[in-house]
């Protein structure tokens, strides 16, 4: 029987993010949200977040050039996904460099021109030290064989922008709020501009953002308020949502209008958006309410944002029927690729909260379920890609899927599952262009600190020692091979 071979010049990677995996050797990223969130003694003793500090983390900083010896030379990777720090590289502010902002006829930032001098202000500002890390970083990749796939924004947020701790206590009277503000709009098309023009000669693979739903829902609307700035309540997650989908839009833009220097042949930029597409199913399928209550959460979870930013259809008060004024075409800038983050099957059934359309809760399925309470279901990853293809006919990139298993042994079957649907979706007509496992190496796992294992590979938090687990040289001969094991 004949291996089933993935395209030729496809992608096989890992995926890591800067705040998740940059701290624990070398100079710190203090001047975040997220630093300020889980460090929080507040935030501590009520159980929002674990108390682990990323501080103690993987090191990567200093240590980036043994992650990407592994990645290439010991898992036989050909590309790499991580992301940048945007509070590493404009710790100061950046709201005193002029730019002219365009709005439409409702008021919506609709795009900012950024013009030399502009650049040379944002230049002045930048810490130079980062920069150069950053440059040395991705220049790495590049020389060992490792296509960049770079993430502009993978949550943390500078605290000029967002003081998180004010927010969760008063977000009315705050006045550094991060995405409910159309300002973090303008700052976050500055730092694109800047990343495109600084480090566009190494670079021609973009999300421009990572999981805006993830970023909106898990910051303004659940009981526990993991996230910054932990609030529970419908309208700022709309507002949050909105103003995620703007930002899209005008780092597109400029990271298009920036880098115009090409280092293979997806350059000189080719930008997409990251997604968390999760498989729902009603808790009951006998129950209309449950049925109801899942469609909108598929609608509002899976749908809304990508309409968003591929239509210019803001269904605002999420009632899946777009009027004249909530068609904002001059939003749409361009997605050149839709990446996918997938995980699990959840259930959802309805449930009594005085919230209208929110009156639901979501739950664990019923099969094998991780050590992070989600159920592993294959079956979902097929789903999920043809109806995203099918819907919005661009390139997809499997950005992360992944498993929390601490000795590694569940994780092998968990990558064949996952893959092998993978490529009956590719045989049967979508255009899929990578697959990115989540993660390299394990990691700080926001709100829950360490004690989620995603990684092929352990860390020792002492010596800062990669130990591969059984299911990264199950990857190795994958990635190598460009095929499934017989």
């Amino acid at each position: 029987m004949s291996p089933k071979r993935f395209p030729e010049g496809f992608l096989w990677g890992t995926a890591t993010s800067a705040f998740q995996v940059e701290m624990g050797r070398g100079a710190s990223a203090k001047e975040s949200d997220w630093f300020a969130w889980v460090h929080d003694e507040e935030n501590i003793a009520a159980g929002r977040v674990s108390g682990d500090s990323p501080l103690d983390g993987p090191g990567s900083w200093e240590l980036y050039t043994e992650d990407f010896r592994i990645a290439r030379e010991e898992l036989g990777n050909n590309s790499i996904r991580l992301s940048l720090d945007w509070s590493r590289l404009f710790p100061r502010s950046t709201e005193a460099v002029e730019v002219e902002v365009e709005r439409d006829e409702r008021g919506n930032i609709c795009g900012v021109i950024i013009d030399e001098g502009a650049m040379e202000g944002l230049r002045s500002i930048a810490d130079p030290a980062a920069v150069e890390v950053y440059r040395e970083m991705l220049s790495e990749a590049n020389r060992v064989g490792l296509t960049v796939f770079l993430t502009l924004y993978h949550w943390p947020i500078p605290l000029w922008l967002h003081d998180p701790i004010a927010c969760r206590d008063d977000l009315e009277g705050a006045t550094k709020r991060g995405w409910q503000d159309q300002g973090t709009i303008v700052e976050f098309a500055k730092y694109a501009a800047f990343v495109a023009h600084t480090f566009g000669d190494l670079v021609d693979l973009y999300a421009t953002i990572n999981e805006p739903r993830i970023v909106s829902q898990h910051g303004y609307m659940t009981e526990r308020g993991e996230f910054p700035p932990g609030l529970n309540d419908p309208g700022p997650f709309r507002v949050s949502m909105r103003n995620l989908a703007l930002a899209h839009g005008v780092s597109y833009d400029q990271v298009k209008r920036w880098d115009k220097t090409s280092v293979s042949d997806k350059g000189p930029a080719t930008v997409g958006v990251v997604v968390v597409l999760m498989h729902y199913e009603p808790a009951d399928p006998s129950i209309p309410e449950d049925v109801s209550a899942c469609d909108f959460v598929r609608y509002m979870y899976n749908e809304w944002y990508l309409n968003a930013i591929v239509k210019g259809d803001y269904d605002l008060n999420l009632d899946r029927l777009i009027q004249p004024d909530e068609r904002w075409p001059r939003t749409v800038k361009g997605c050149d690729f839709i990446g996918v983050n997938y995980y699990a099957r959840w259930l959802v059934r309805h449930k009594e909260k005085g919230w209208g359309r929110f009156d639901y809760e979501i739950t664990t399925g019923e099969g094998e379920i991780s050590e992070y309470g989600w159920e592993t279901y294959p079956r979902g990853l097929r789903h999920s890609l043809e109806w995203v293809y099918d819907r919005y006919g661009r390139p997809i990139y499997i950005t992360e899927n992944g498993l929390a298993d601490s000795t590694g042994e569940r994780r092998t079957r968990y990558l064949l599952d996952h893959l092998d649907v993978l490529h009956g979706v590719i045989q049967g007509g979508v255009s899929v262009r990578g697959y990115f496992h989540w993660s390299l190496i394990d990691n700080f796992e926001w709100a829950d600190g360490y004690k989620i294992p995603f990684g092929l590979y352990r860390v020792d938090r002492e010596t800062k020692e990669r130990m591969p687990t059984e299911s990264a040289a199950v990857y190795r001969g994958i990635s190598r091979g460009n095929a499934l094991p017989e």
